[in-house]
């Protein structure tokens, strides 16, 4: 794929995620174009696909993949529909975006692995875009520069302003944790062991099968600790950080704040209320690196299908852990050689 103008992207999925990834395509991202776009509800599609210049609305997803006028495949629809649709990408040999997780599962995300792995290329990127949040960046510069020595500690915070969602813990390790366990491996360049995983309900109000509040315990390959707080229902807003101690001290990630307010005997910055908003740089420099890469042939520096793969490998096992109310080993494969080669990303 060489398109010495932009790349031909097809979306599908208009929801919230997809059309923001629709609008910064269209208004930050010049290496690359809206070209088609699905969605269930075709009223939604339609209307991304004005704002963005008109781009081909199709009713079937698998078409809209086949299309000869659609050079690369973003994936924004709902999870259990992601595996189907990335091995079609493959089978057509079309380069994918797939926002997280790859699958509901890591049997399901093995098979993609499986796929890409008989093609020797590598097609599949997943939407973990901590990876390009600049502050966990900032973060991670200062880790591999050692300077701090051997890291010890991993503390992550991940918090929601209110449950979007069925709050049973099964649902938000499957639905919310996968960010957090990828920043754990890709800040400290460590597999994770085993998992340890208990919760609570938040808030009297809520029903008893409600678990609003987990929080998840591991070890690492390099003899280091991490723990990840994952809160639902924390009413102050939308927040998650990253801490990292170390040998001779200690980095966290900032948080964004273009003003302080000094009112009522208080300093204060505002909290966002909402991921896309917290994460807007992120979502914009995922796209144009990931762009940038298909129109280059250059490696895409974002996560790969492996690393999707291995968030949920973590993921089942915290589901076990969850479960049983004990620590559980996380079996890790040896990764394949084309993810130990960054140069087999191919466009």
């Amino acid at each position: 794929m060489r398109n010495a103008s932009s790349i031909a992207v097809g979306l599908i999925g208009a929801g919230n995620m997809g059309t923001r990834h629709a609008e910064n395509i269209h208004r930050h991202v010049g290496a690359a174009r809206l070209a088609a776009v699905h969605d269930l509800d075709r009223q939604r599609a339609e209307q991304v696909s004005t704002f963005c210049g008109s781009a081909a609305v199709f009713d079937d997803p698998l078409q809209l993949i086949r299309d000869d006028r659609v050079e690369a495949v973003l994936i924004a629809s709902p999870d259990a529909t992601h595996p189907a649709l990335v091995l079609e990408c493959l089978r057509c040999r079309k380069p994918v975006l797939c926002e997280k997780p790859l699958a509901t599962s890591a049997a399901d995300a093995d098979k993609v692995i499986q796929a890409e792995s008989a093609l020797g290329r590598r097609l599949v990127a997943v939407g973990l875009m901590r990876r390009f949040d600049p502050y966990h960046v900032a973060v991670r510069q200062v880790i591999a520069s050692r300077q701090l020595g051997r890291p010890l500690l991993y503390k992550g915070v991940h918090r929601n302003p209110a449950i979007p969602y069925d709050a049973h813990g099964e649902v938000i390790v499957t639905n919310s944790a996968g960010h957090d366990i990828d920043a754990v491996r890709w800040l400290l360049g460590q597999e994770i062991e085993d998992v340890y995983v208990r919760g609570v309900r938040s808030h009297a109000s809520f029903s008893a099968e409600t678990t609003d509040l987990l929080l998840v315990q591991m070890t690492l390959t390099g003899d280091c600790l991490a723990t990840i707080e994952l809160y639902m229902a924390a009413e102050y807003g939308y927040e998650v950080s990253a801490e990292i101690v170390s040998e001779r001290g200690a980095v966290v990630t900032g948080q964004p704040a273009h003003a302080i307010v000094r009112s009522e005997q208080a300093r204060s910055v505002p909290v966002p209320v909402h991921w896309l908003d917290r994460f807007q740089e992120a979502y914009v420099a995922e796209l144009a690196q990931w762009a940038h890469a298909l129109q280059t042939d250059q490696p895409f520096p974002g996560a790969s299908a492996w690393d999707g793969y291995v968030a949920l490998l973590v993921t089942d096992a915290c589901v076990r852990s969850l479960r049983s109310h004990s620590p559980v080993a996380v079996e890790t494969p040896a990764r394949p050689s084309l993810y130990a080669d960054a140069s087999k990303f191919a466009s």
